[in-house]
């Protein structure tokens, strides 16, 4: 194997690692707001992308537009997002944060926002200029939708 297919193969392995610990400690947030993983996440796009269409969360979760309702309808409820008219589509609607949710969200990930400050203060501009440019690219890569399960055959009666 190459040294750039092995070096590649590696930070994979490592994006991965990375991941999945951002997953659990967002499970572990979202359990100590009371919230599911789900609801968080839409939280956090909301927050990364500015207010959206529910069809844009759909599509960015991967969620159906009815299972983007019911998240938006506990959201709602719970007074983190609000919907308005979509000034662009008078047929639509879009989402905004309401105030306060990312203060409220805030002092759940201080500790860690605290740890990758540190961690970012000992490299140098230029490498995290490389990283940067790295994520922003990899973040244009869509993921397929997950493959359906084939259904399975229904029993024959006897």
């Amino acid at each position: 194997m190459s040294t750039k297919k092995s070096t590649a193969a590696a930070l994979v392995h490592q994006l991965r690692h990375f991941i999945a610990g951002v997953i659990l400690y967002n499970q572990r947030v979202a359990e100590q707001v009371g919230m599911n993983p789900t609801d968080m996440q839409c939280i956090h796009l909301l927050e990364l992308m500015g207010p959206l269409t529910p069809g844009k969360l759909a599509e960015c979760t991967g969620l159906t537009t009815g299972g983007v309702t019911v998240v938006l309808d506990r959201l709602e409820k719970a007074g983190h997002v609000r919907r308005e008219p979509n000034p662009q589509d008078r047929r639509s609607i879009v989402v905004h944060l309401q105030p306060g949710t990312l203060e409220e969200m805030a002092a759940h990930y201080a500790a860690i926002n605290k740890q990758m400050d540190a961690f970012l203060a000992a490299y140098p501009e230029r490498k995290l200029e490389t990283v940067a440019e790295f994520l922003t690219k990899i973040n244009t890569i869509r993921t397929p939708a997950a493959p359906k399960r084939p259904r399975k055959a229904a029993k024959a009666s006897k």
